[in-house]
């Protein structure tokens, strides 16, 4: 029965969840995947960082996955800072199998100019995907007299392209400012298949439409100890859009440990709320580790009695290797 109203609601959804990308609850840790202009958007050398995340398994013993690996570089050279990253995706989808694997290059060039903050980024890959046909039945195979609905060994018409593999080209934009060295907001705006690449198994012509990514957030200095961080991400593709708010709240009172709690709510324009999320995490020293799990608000609760996702997240950043002194070569007296 739980797999019957999980198809019913997919189909009923299909409209807006066909053109939606992979993404994360806890999408600020991801950086690559959420901006091109974040490459390289920290204070350090190097940062990696790790995601996972899990959904589904209250419906099918077969769960969606996520996989993703980011890794960037910053080179400096006197108030230019230049940056390259390479971002790495896998997804997996249920029963069915649909894998799409991700490869991305990105680049970006950031400058400080009059205490603004300004990140240009660009980034460009391949998409390679592929399924598992043998587990699919076609109305072709449709046997009302057999010991099953679906005959597989009817022949099919039907003839896939499987696997594909086609170009995406994404681009973004950056601005921070800090005020009176409390309020540090961020914003930023993202375009993603800007080449509207051919993404078909069967039909020619079906591209995948320009995705725009819009985000708020920053951190916020309430007192000595206590930092709020309130994020706000805005995602539409046609007709799909998504809508996460929320905000982690960061305890500094530690020496070596900062824990942080959070919460954010998933909102869809057509589905209503979608999901309630939790995070949980700490900073430690250079590394930073989160945890997260989404509990389902949305009509499939029927299905999933409120199980939705479970999410992983860890970054680390290398200490910054540039000179943060300025040398004025003097003759000696």
């Amino acid at each position: 029965m739980k797999k019957i109203v999980f198809i019913i609601s997919i189909v009923c959804f299909y409209g807006q969840i066909v053109a939606q990308d992979l993404h994360f609850s806890q999408f600020y840790a991801s950086p690559l995947t959420l901006n091109p202009a974040h490459t390289g958007w920290y204070n350090g050398d190097f940062r990696i960082a790790a995601n996972y995340r899990t959904q589904w398994k209250a419906i099918d013993s077969k769960p969606f996955s996520t996989c993703a690996l980011g890794v960037e570089k910053q080179f400096s050279q006197y108030l230019n800072f230049y940056s390259v990253g390479l971002q790495l995706l896998s997804d997996e989808s249920g029963y069915v199998g649909l894998r799409v694997h991700k490869a991305l290059l990105s680049g970006s060039y950031a400058r400080n100019i009059n205490g603004h903050s300004i990140s240009l980024g660009i980034q460009g890959g391949a998409v390679y995907k592929n399924t598992n046909i043998g587990r699919y039945t076609y109305d072709e195979q449709f046997d009302l007299g057999g010991n099953s609905v679906f005959n597989p060994e009817f022949p099919i018409s039907e003839i896939s392209r499987d696997p594909i593999l086609y170009p995406v080209f994404h681009a973004g934009i950056l601005w921070s400012k800090t005020f009176n060295g409390k309020f540090a907001p961020e914003v930023g705006l993202a375009f993603f298949n800007v080449n509207a690449p051919e993404d078909s198994f069967y039909n020619k012509g079906n591209r995948l439409p320009l995705r725009t990514s819009f985000s708020v957030g920053g951190d916020f200095t309430v007192s000595p100890s206590i930092i709020i961080q309130p994020t706000i991400l805005y995602m539409v593709e046609t007709q799909a859009k998504e809508f996460l708010c929320g905000s982690n709240v960061v305890y500094t009172n530690f020496d070596k440990v900062k824990p942080f709690v959070g919460t954010f709510m998933r909102y869809g324009g057509y589905t209503n709320f979608d999901a309630w999320a939790w995070v949980l995490g700490a900073r430690y020293g250079q590394w930073r580790a989160g945890v997260s799990y989404d509990f389902n608000i949305s009509s499939l609760h029927v299905a999933t009695h409120g199980r939705g996702a479970l999410e992983f997240s860890l970054v680390y950043i290398t200490p910054s290797a540039r000179n943060s002194m300025i040398k004025i070569p003097c003759d000696r007296l």
